[in-house]
């Protein structure tokens, strides 16, 4: 253990030669369990048979035999590419019956392996068979076949041609026939389902696999761009698992030539962006590797190179001519590829990335296992076993890319809440100097309140004061003068109070109460003062303290100045809303004087200020008889 602590390559280097001791273990199993996939008593091998070649036409019944049948014998495996490479058609295999036959409940026959297809004839019929034996013949070469025999055989009875094997093929395409078993039913059943299971079932599984994880990939990297490699990783994947249909499907839309060299092509194009993803791979798992200059355009042009040589080929012989070498050179690549991984887990030894090691071992010494199948001209029989080596190597990667996904996925939700904390304390933080300068503005307003209201005392209701204070003590002063000059302060000070008046701060409420106020000194004066209010009011603005203080005391300025230098009679005052806004009006029918001389006055100006700080607009009109005062507020909204 310490010396696993010291050196941390030391556990990836002894878990990935443990996988290559197990994977060698498999691929030994494999080639050898075809030989005795039967081990049960009650089942025969037959690993030899007489053969008649029948031609390229579909054979109407077994050849006519006598006491020695036609053809010659042949041990099987009979693989035509060893054996007539360049035949095209249908070849006869009569199949001698054991001595047990005879006691045999259910005699069945067990093809392994033969292709393209197959058909079993007893005693001069066909009795079993899968798919079409004439042009176009099903691709049935990687289908087992388990045919019903009849009862009751019996191979000492003379009759040495009764039991025949027809085989349908292609030149250079493993054609032919491998040992073939002869049994009870129940002993051959289980193997036969065993073979049906990894060659066809699985390898169907395995598509779907390959193409799922192909579509997941991809999504993910379209999702983040910034891994090149995945992208050539999903490419590499949905590229095998179509590769694989040449497995699976018995009868393509295709013609099979063409069928079959897109299929080799497929394999050309995944070692090719497999190469390129383990290069990009190893690029962002190990820092400073570059890798081969020009490496990625000599992998495609070696794909394309490929595709061009197989779909340019007119025949099956033409287009494995080129095959053994094509496929040197991608066993070359895919060492590259494999061996890029495996270094990656040496240098980085992580654990997905171990696990993405191993899966190349798994891979390479299948691809090599399968490699060595194809192209040895004499066995017939063996399981490709290279499309299920994709499974854990396919399965590590994408654990990898899941894991880096959602790690990702992780720190961009705890960045959000890590952010969406900040923000939040942010808001409070804000909401709470909102809070402090709001009541430093309400304190300020207060302030600036108290300053406005103490300043208009003092203007007003203390020079009234003043004045009130000076009457009562000259001696010569009336009581009336000293009467009017306290009611000058009353009406300052209920005029500073209305303004504070926070219910009732719009005009008609504000001149309302001032008109109800001065009405019994316009009438101790003999005068009528009028309040006339629009029909119908638009919705008039709502005045703070300081803007209803202004416009209280430009009204009350007005009627003050009615009641003591006018010398009028009648005395009205008017609200009305207009498109311009809200117009407020004070008129007598007085002696009236010039606008242009008074507008120099004190009080004049006073108003003026007023009406500035309120917005309005401030305007006398001298009439025949009397004087009108406008005051003309904006801010009303018009009503519907």
């Amino acid at each position: 253990m310490a010396l696993a602590a010291g050196n941390p390559r030391q556990p990836a280097a002894v878990a990935l030669g443990l996988c290559l001791l197990a994977v060698l273990a498999a691929v030994l199993w494999s080639r050898l369990s075809h030989r005795t996939e039967v081990a049960a008593p009650g089942a025969v091998r037959v690993a030899d048979a007489m053969v008649a070649e029948a031609g390229p036409d579909y054979p109407a019944a077994p050849p006519a035999t006598t006491t020695t049948p036609a053809g010659r014998q042949v041990a099987l495996p009979d693989n035509w590419d060893g054996t007539r490479p360049d035949f095209t058609g249908h070849v006869w295999y009569r199949i001698d019956l054991p001595e047990p036959a005879s006691r045999w409940a259910r005699p069945v026959i067990y093809l392994p392996a033969a292709g393209m297809n197959a058909e079993v004839w007893f005693d001069g019929r066909r009795i079993g068979g899968a798919g079409r034996m004439w042009p176009r013949v099903t691709r049935h070469f990687y289908t087992p076949q388990l045919v019903d025999l009849p009862p009751g055989l019996d191979g000492r009875s003379g009759r040495v041609d009764s039991l025949w094997v027809l085989v349908s093929g292609h030149p250079g395409y493993r054609c032919g026939l491998a040992p073939v078993w002869l049994g009870e039913h129940e002993v051959l059943y289980g193997a036969w389902r065993w073979r049906a299971f990894w060659q066809n079932d699985g390898t169907g599984v395995t598509i779907v696999i390959n193409l799922a994880i192909a579509v997941l990939v991809t999504l993910l990297w379209w999702r983040d761009r910034s891994h090149a490699a995945y992208g050539w990783f999903g490419a590499a994947a949905a590229v095998w698992g179509l590769r694989n249909l040449n497995y699976v499907v018995v009868e393509p839309p295709i013609p099979d030539l063409l069928f079959a060299e897109l299929c080799v092509s497929g394999a050309a194009w995944f070692t090719a962006l497999f190469a390129i993803f383990s290069l990009r791979f190893a690029q962002a798992h190990h820092a400073g590797y570059r890798g081969p200059r020009g490496f990625v355009p000599a992998a495609l042009g070696y794909a394309l190179m490929s595709t061009v040589f197989f779909l340019s080929a007119d025949s099956y012989a033409r287009a494995n001519a080129g095959f053994a070498a094509l496929a040197a050179v991608g066993v070359g690549l895919t060492l590259f590829s494999m061996w890029r991984l495996v270094r990656l887990a040496l240098v980085n030894p992580r654990a997905d990335l171990v696990a993405v090691a191993a899966g190349a071992v798994v891979y390479l010494v299948l691809l090599i296992n399968d490699y060595a199948i194809g192209v040895d001209h004499a066995s017939l029989g063996e399981v490709f076993i290279r499309q299920y080596a994709s499974l854990p190597l396919f399965g590590a990667i994408t654990a990898t890319l899941v894991q880096r996904y959602l790690a990702a996925l992780r720190a961009s939700r705890e960045l959000a809440e890590s952010l969406r904390s900040q923000v939040e304390a942010q808001r409070q933080q804000l909401a709470n100097s909102f809070e402090r300068l709001r009541d430093a503005e309400r304190e300020q307003a207060r302030a600036q309140e108290r300053g406005r209201l103490m300043g208009d005392l003092h203007d007003g209701l203390g020079l009234h004061l003043a004045t009130a204070l000076r009457l009562a003590r000259a001696e010569q002063a009336s009581r009336e003068q000293l009467m009017l000059a306290l009611q000058d302060c009353m009406d300052d000070l209920r005029v500073a109070v209305d303004s504070l008046d926070e219910q009732e701060r719009d005009p008609l409420a504000l001149l309302g109460s001032l008109r109800f106020r001065m009405a019994p000194r316009f009438e101790s004066a003999g005068l009528r003062l009028g309040w006339q209010v629009a029909p119908e009011l638009a919705d008039l603005p709502v005045l703070d303290a300081s803007g209803a203080l202004d416009l209280l005391r430009i009204v009350q300025e007005a009627l003050g100045n009615v009641l003591k230098h006018s010398g009028a009679t009648v005395v009205g005052m008017s609200l009305a809303t207009s498109p311009e806004g809200t117009l407020v009006a004070v008129t007598d029918n007085g002696r009236g004087f010039d606008p242009a001389l008074a507008a120099s006055g004190r009080g004049m100006g006073t108003m003026q200020t007023r009406a500035l700080r309120l917005g309005a607009r401030l305007r006398w009109t001298r009439l025949e008889q009397g004087m009108t005062m406008e005051l003309l507020l904006p801010g009303h909204a018009t009503s519907g």
